[in-house]
């Protein structure tokens, strides 16, 4: 049935998905938290520059002129940093499923070929039971490659809805841009 070699195997996959998980978790931890401090950079740049604009401002107008001219560029780092996070998401999702898709091949072929060693040994009368085992595991299978095809499906999903979501942020931009234009021409 089970053999030693086999079991030894099992742990030593075991372990190496085990750090290979470790590995692109830290490396995730290091990709995020560079991102959130050249977001944190960048805006405490824009804001000391702004804050100076504004102490230099002579009236009421140029300071909603430079406050209207702010807000594009604080809508583009949003952008851009909302951006880079759900790509690095999209990047780590992508690597976690090629390595479960890798294992739930393996655990197929490994189930599908220990069976058959078993069926071997069935005793006589025992073929319609053994369809049966063949039966059902054909049945999971087919579940399981109609539920990563769902699954598909929802990740195509929110990947339409965010790029929608990002296609009307940069609408909003650049309408309020156009009031913006008209009262510095005031």
């Amino acid at each position: 049935m089970f053999k030693v070699d086999q079991f030894s195997a099992a742990n030593e996959a075991a372990i190496n998905q085990f750090a290979h998980f470790a590995q692109l978790s830290l490396a995730n931890l290091e990709k995020f938290a560079e991102i959130g401090l050249d977001a944190a950079r960048d805006s405490v740049e824009q804001a000391a520059a702004h804050a100076s604009a504004l102490a230099g401002a002579k009236d009421v107008h140029e300071v909603i002129a430079l406050n209207s001219a702010a807000l594009e560029p604080v809508m583009k780092r949003a952008y851009a940093y909302s951006r880079t996070v759900y790509e690095t998401a999209a990047e780590t999702n992508a690597e976690v499923k090629k390595v479960f898709e890798k294992q739930a091949a393996d655990l197929n072929k490994s189930a599908a070929a220990s069976l058959e060693e078993a069926f071997k040994y069935a005793p006589a009368g025992s073929e319609a039971y053994v369809g049966n085992v063949k039966s059902a595991i054909a049945a999971a299978q087919s579940a399981y490659a109609n539920l990563a095809a769902i699954n598909k499906q929802l990740y195509d999903t929110v990947e339409k809805t965010v790029e929608q979501n990002v296609a009307t942020v940069q609408s909003a931009a650049k309408a309020t841009k156009a009031p913006a234009a008209k009262a510095r021409r005031k």
